[in-house]
């Protein structure tokens, strides 16, 4: 079993909706989980799309901001090592697993949760966007859409889930069980670099 079992919460922000039509992500975080909710490592970059970085009022990314950033293929060591053996958590997980799937290397991402699916089952009713479940689960959330404190909510909500006695550890085990040894994808890699968030 892989000693890396537990959760990775993953948040993107990308240039635009669909990577069929070319958008790209334009910043990643990682936050490693154990499987009973601690966070061991946070991990973020921004990347260079190679193309505009699509609606800077949303995530507040210029181009000028990634032009120096590595593209995504020169960090795929630093994504999939996280990834590899444990159950990936995102908010709206499908988004994130679009632009995911289509990286070399995405057979890592193995079992998947999505904290906004889940969360009918530990909220009230309401809205079940990011920041709508983080007021009634009454996580502090501020900066929205830059990948690191969506992924720090993300982690947060997930920890609230957890604390009610819930178990996912079927799926950390299937995770865990899928995992062969991970090796270097054998692309010159890059150091991340990261933008200054105020929080």
């Amino acid at each position: 079993m892989s000693t890396r079992q537990g959760y990775v919460v993953v948040d993107l922000e990308t240039t635009g909706f669909s990577p069929a039509k070319g958008d790209q992500i334009c910043e990643i975080a990682l936050i490693s989980m154990d499987p009973d909710g601690t966070i061991v490592e946070e991990w973020h970059s921004l990347i260079n799309p190679r193309r505009s970085t699509g609606a800077v009022h949303v995530h507040g990314i210029t181009n000028a901001m990634v032009a120096r950033a590595p593209a995504i293929e020169e960090v795929l060591d630093e994504i999939w090592q996280r990834i590899a053996g444990r159950v990936l958590v995102a908010h709206n997980a499908s988004f994130d697993l679009r632009f995911l799937n289509v990286l070399p290397g995405s057979h890592w991402v193995t079992e998947t949760l999505c904290t906004q699916r889940l969360a009918p089952g530990f909220l009230p009713d309401g809205k079940w966007t990011l920041a709508a479940c983080c007021e009634r689960a009454g996580i502090p959330f501020f900066n929205a859409h830059a990948a690191l404190v969506d992924a720090r909510a993300a982690a947060e909500l997930l920890r609230f889930y957890l604390r009610s006695g819930v178990s996912w550890q079927e799926e950390l085990n299937r995770a865990a069980h899928t995992c062969d040894e991970w090796r270097p994808c054998g692309v010159s890699q890059r150091q991340a670099r990261q933008r200054q968030i105020h929080l």
